[in-house]
């Protein structure tokens, strides 16, 4: 009998380990399942963030025209205007139609940052600045030259970029998590310098320098807004955790978000009216867009700290697109006013066209020549 349990020894070692192997097996395949459930998932939240940015960005392009549109109409009618500190605009319908697509604008916005990271849905905002400047050209007589379409291009291709390499999963899940974020020592550093700035920018600048040089305004709305959107990103994952069946109403920190957020954007709107007013749109816009972008993405790498989940070839990827953007915007609007055509180039690319004012070439003096010049002015 030993010899016979000697030998069924090894047939059970060989039918036990067969069985672990299968077991392994199973578990190995559930959790590729549950990966790629996972994986589906979070590409379909990416895809309504994304569709959503989008959508926002043609609303809030719109607004920029309509309320632009409403200010200089109580210009010409000699109301006070915002720049001086007055509210006939109240009483203007198209600057209301304008905020009422800006708060459609917003609204999609707001639910894009519970789907997609604020890496991805903030750079996107300048597709805002295409469809401002595509219908400044007709409603406020504008032109768009060859910089200015280059530019637009430059815009697309760098959000296409910012898209491809943005990263695709939540960092923030749920408000008990984003409590904890709200912890952090450094975004709370973070969080005390936006305010301790924005409050010696209203008091201190903007009385001597507010209506002279429109960095001040934008700033003020720029690092302002880093809160809001940090706001915003909280409340919406508050809702969809409503939504779920969890109770987030009940939590407190749901409710001072929202404060925080109304609080945000009442001083984001006085001090962009306030520029649009004074300044032209195609000023305002984009380096708004610019310092807007740059102070989000900032406060989104200190509080939810998107930038770690990424791989070097995404950090990459989405930094060279915003410079993408920001060179697009640049050319778009830095030589907005520039009459470019061909015979504005050099000669030296192509004939001189007929009609043309660049009748003769650039002749080089010589030393004797310019001294000669200058004897003779003396």
């Amino acid at each position: 009998m030993g010899v016979t349990n000697l030998r069924r020894s090894p047939e059970a070692s060989a039918a036990g380990l067969c069985l672990l192997v299968e077991c392994e097996r199973k578990r190995k395949l559930k959790s590729e399942r549950l990966k790629m459930d996972d994986g589906a998932f979070y590409r379909s939240d990416f895809y309504i963030g994304l569709s959503l940015a989008i959508i926002s960005s043609f609303f809030i392009g719109g607004s920029f025209i309509l309320k632009k549109k409403g200010l200089l109409r109580l210009a010409s009618k000699g109301s006070m205007r915002a720049g001086q500190g007055g509210y006939a605009y109240l009483k203007e319908w198209l600057w209301w139609a304008g905020l009422i697509s800006m708060g459609v604008g917003e609204a999609a916005n707001f639910a894009a940052y519970a789907f997609a990271p604020a890496t991805l849905v903030t750079p996107l905002g300048a597709m805002s600045v295409l469809v401002s400047a595509m219908l400044s050209t007709y409603f406020l007589n504008e032109k768009l030259n060859i910089h200015g379409k280059v530019g637009c291009v430059l815009c697309i291709l760098g959000s296409t970029v910012m898209v491809i390499h943005a990263p695709q999963e939540e960092e923030v899940a749920s408000l008990s998590v984003m409590a904890e974020k709200l912890k952090d020592p450094g975004f709370i550093i973070f969080a005390i310098c936006i305010v301790v700035s924005a409050m010696i920018l209203i008091i201190f600048v903007v009385p001597h320098y507010g209506q002279k040089n429109v960095l001040v305004y934008i700033l003020i709305c720029s690092v302002i807004g880093s809160l809001s959107v940090s706001c915003v990103k909280g409340l919406g994952i508050g809702i969809k955790d409503l939504f779920a069946g969890t109770a987030a109403l009940k939590e407190p920190l749901f409710w001072a978000l929202l404060v925080c957020l109304v609080i945000c954007v009442s001083i984001q709107i006085s001090y962009l009216n306030k520029a649009l007013d004074i300044f032209n749109t195609s000023i305002v816009t984009p380096i708004y867009y610019v310092f807007f972008t740059t102070s989000v993405m900032v406060c989104s790498a200190i509080l939810f700290k998107e930038w770690l989940r990424m791989s070097t070839d995404g950090v990459v990827g989405t930094v060279s697109g915003f410079l993408t953007i920001i060179m697009g915007i640049f050319l778009l609007h830095a030589f907005k006013d520039t009459t470019f055509s061909w015979d504005s180039l050099p000669l030296y690319l192509h004939g001189a066209p007929r009609g043309s004012t660049w009748k003769q070439s650039y002749i080089a003096l010589s030393t004797h020549e310019i001294l000669g010049g200058d004897m003779d002015k003396k």
